[in-house]
């Protein structure tokens, strides 16, 4: 499903709150039942309060006129405060609890990505290329390449960040496979002329004997990349 440009980064959220809802879930009743609620409890801090106050403050109040848009939005926003409140008790250990906000964030979550935000966007059409609705959470990124690295007899692994429009220049690595996470921020992976767009916790795979590119997003980017290490040059006789 297309979406909007001004809605991708809360699309973006809701990728991520997905992710943490199915985690929680498979976790209720486990081992790690406890460090995944307090793990949830954070993400919920984190990202889910301030992705609720973007849609509260800046996203629904341009529909909220609407008679056809208001059941929705109540809806929404009674489902936020029912989230609130069932995070607040994941202290209690309640494994019935932990399924059931899990099961509710991703019934919320499909529910605004299948009904209110396509609705939003047939009621504001072109309105909505010229609005904000998500303010800027973080200090933009700067950087200009390696900044961390290590190597096992295996594997080697970079940490890279990068300023908004900034990134390595393109080009074809032979020799082996790639993989790309994105730890903060966003980038634009242009594989043999094909755009990926990745953001925070988004991964992609970049295959030995393409052409890469990678840029930094609107506020840059870090994220690590790692291959199989390269063998040592060997010394042979004739």
């Amino acid at each position: 499903m297309k979406r909007q440009a001004a809605l991708i980064p809360l699309s973006h959220d809701h990728h991520h709150a997905l992710v943490a809802a199915r985690r929680l879930r498979q976790s209720a009743g486990g081992d790690d039942a406890s460090a995944e609620a307090a793990s949830f409890s954070r993400f919920f801090a984190d990202e889910s309060v301030p992705h609720f106050r973007d849609e509260e403050e800046h996203l629904f109040p341009l529909v909220v006129d609407s008679e056809e848009a208001q059941p929705l939005v109540v809806r929404a926003l009674l489902e936020h405060q029912r989230l609130h409140a069932l995070t607040r008790d994941l202290a209690s250990g309640d494994t019935a609890r932990m399924r059931e906000l899990g099961e509710l964030l991703e019934a919320h979550v499909r529910f605004e990505e299948r009904e209110l935000f396509p609705l939003i966007e047939r009621l504001l059409g072109e309105l909505l290329a010229g609005v904000e609705v998500r303010a800027d959470r973080s200090e933009a990124l700067e950087g200009r390449g390696p900044i961390w690295g290590a190597e096992s007899e295996d594997l080697n692994a970079t940490l890279l960040t990068w300023s908004a429009g900034e990134g390595p220049p393109e080009h074809v690595n032979d020799e082996r496979d790639v993989l790309i996470c994105v730890l903060d921020g966003a980038a634009t992976i242009a594989v043999d002329g094909k755009e990926q767009e990745l953001s925070a916790g988004e991964t992609s795979i970049v295959e030995k004997g393409t052409r890469r590119r990678i840029t930094a997003g609107p506020r840059g980017a870090r994220y690590l990349s790692v291959h199989l290490r390269r063998p040592r040059l060997q010394i042979t006789t004739v």
